[in-house]
């Protein structure tokens, strides 16, 4: 019995050195954090800029950049309205390689618009696994005058 014993515990000795010195097979709590955060982060709208007073029946610029903070290439969807009137000012997928941003241009026309104030929202579609969707929205108040 005592043989048999002694064995056993040399087999699982040998086992477990093996599984702690081959590549591949180890397994660390560090590296399953770092995909957790990995996965954690996303796409996010870095800036909406819009003049904060604009003529009625002109053309508004609206830039915005939008951002990739993970390291592989996502797509999402950039949504920009008018919430004041639910105007929708342009609506089109967008890709962005890893670790970047991209600026994206639109006109909106306030031909026909009331002196007032009107509230402008750009908003991004989260991405899979995506944690933090509050970077996703930002709105900006333009003030249209005759």
């Amino acid at each position: 019995m005592t043989n048999n014993y002694m064995h056993g515990l040399r087999l699982g000795l040998v086992l477990f050195s093996w599984c702690l010195l081959s590549p591949g097979v180890s397994y660390s709590l560090a590296d399953e954090k770092k995909t957790e955060y990995k996965e954690a982060l996303g796409v996010m709208i870095v800036s909406l800029d819009l003049p904060l007073r604009a003529t009625i029946g002109s053309k508004v610029i609206i830039e915005i950049v939008i951002g990739n903070e993970r390291t592989s290439k996502a797509t999402t969807v950039l949504t920009v309205t008018c919430t004041t009137t639910n105007q929708i000012i342009n609506r089109e997928a967008e890709t962005l390689e890893g670790l970047s941003s991209q600026k994206i241009v639109y006109t909106w026309n306030t031909e026909g618009l009331k002196a007032d104030t009107y509230i402008i929202r750009a908003e991004l579609e989260d991405i899979p696994r995506e944690a933090n969707i509050a970077d996703n929205v930002k709105e900006v108040s333009i003030f249209l005058t005759p």
